[in-house]
């Protein structure tokens, strides 16, 4: 039973959707984006951010449809209970593999860029233990954290690129502006997965207060962080090029490095970048820490997710320490992208369904 403190308003409904999509790829977006659609970057980007509004805008409509329920419970309730809990239990894998995945990937770029003599495991061990802190107080906790720090991390990223044109040369982005379409649609794929965690709609959905319409905020919760993703692969290809921007593992790090202040103020403002970039880090473990603890609760019915949080923190520990280097890293990340833009297309079928045969709920029935 949710108590009324437990409600989320539109704000925190929004800064939830968009911490937990900007996390740890916003450093290596524009090298992801060039590799995966070398001159149709750009439009791939776009396009990969429509189909992502689009999926985001189903699961929306979909958990409408349930607002007392997480897509855990009613699958079940659509499904029956060993097909509904054999999916549910997919989703749970999916969302703790993708837990480890950020933990993992945000440790190693942290003690690549600032720590490197404190071992990886000291790191991650660190996150953890402040994410489970974080995650015991409940999703109220979350999304207030949420709420004040996503602001920082727009600003952050919106200093990056506005201080970032007095370096821009139009004439580097001319090999994007005209691009093989096929080259840019066999690429969304790869791009759509870098705007997963709008899949936390599903889960949340009985915190939402419904006084209004949410696919509004849905709408804003998505644009934020597809809005600054198009503006960061345009800066820095108008910035270095389309080759050496693929070449640079972390390029809006660079970019933060390459910014020069007047009066040699704030030389280092990469330094400064990386720390904010923590922080966006570190909520997007948390968001999808707290749902995979929660969707295990549900799964089984029971009502104190909290002994969970202690249960799962292990798990998600050595699942991140598995890989043994950086190849072993993407490939895993690929494979879990897949998982969830296929979790996408499912949600999409689902709605169809759902539509179909008219199935709903109501929040007092």
């Amino acid at each position: 039973m949710l108590k009324k403190h437990d409600k989320l308003d539109g704000i925190q409904y929004i800064a939830l959707i968009s911490s937990t999509i900007m996390g740890v790829i916003v450093i290596s977006l524009p090298n992801i984006a060039i590799e995966s659609a070398h001159e149709g970057a750009l439009l791939s980007t776009i396009m990969a951010s429509i189909l992502a509004t689009i999926f985001a805008v189903s699961m929306n409509i979909l958990g409408n449809r349930f607002p007392k329920k997480t897509i855990i419970e009613y699958l079940v309730s659509l499904m029956g209970k060993p097909l509904g809990k054999s999916l549910g239990f997919i989703l749970i894998i999916y969302f703790t593999s993708t837990t480890a995945v950020i933990l993992r990937v945000f440790s190693d770029a942290l003690k690549g860029l600032l720590l490197h003599n404190t071992p990886l495991e000291v790191i991650m061990i660190s996150m953890l233990l402040t994410v489970v802190y974080l995650c015991l107080n409940g999703i109220n906790g979350i999304t207030k954290l949420s709420e004040l720090l996503l602001p920082i991390i727009i600003l952050s990223l919106l200093l990056v690129i506005g201080l970032s044109a007095s370096n821009f040369n139009f004439v580097r982005l001319r090999p994007v502006l005209l691009p093989s379409l096929w080259q840019s649609i066999k690429a969304i794929p790869n791009l759509a997965s870098v705007f997963l965690g709008y899949e936390i709609i599903l889960v949340v959905t009985p915190f939402v207060a419904r006084n209004k319409s949410t696919i509004p905020n849905t709408l804003i919760g998505i644009g934020i962080p597809s809005v600054l993703y198009i503006l960061l692969v345009i800066m820095a290809i108008g910035v270095f090029g389309l080759r050496p921007t693929q070449q640079m593992n972390y390029p809006t790090i660079t970019l933060a490095r390459r910014i020069n202040f007047p009066g040699a103020f704030a030389e280092r403002f990469d330094i400064f970048f990386v720390m904010l970039w923590t922080l966006a880090a570190f909520i997007s473990v948390a968001n999808f820490f707290y749902i995979s603890s929660l969707s295990i609760v549900r799964l089984f019915t029971l009502r104190n997710y909290q002994p969970f949080v202690y249960f799962l923190a292990p798990i998600v520990y050595m699942l991140a320490i598995l890989p043994q280097d950086l190849p072993e890293i993407k490939l895993i990340n690929t494979y879990v992208g897949y998982l969830g833009i296929g979790i996408s297309v499912f949600a999409i079928g689902l709605l169809v369904f759902v539509l179909i045969s008219g199935t709903k709920e109501y929040e007092n029935g």
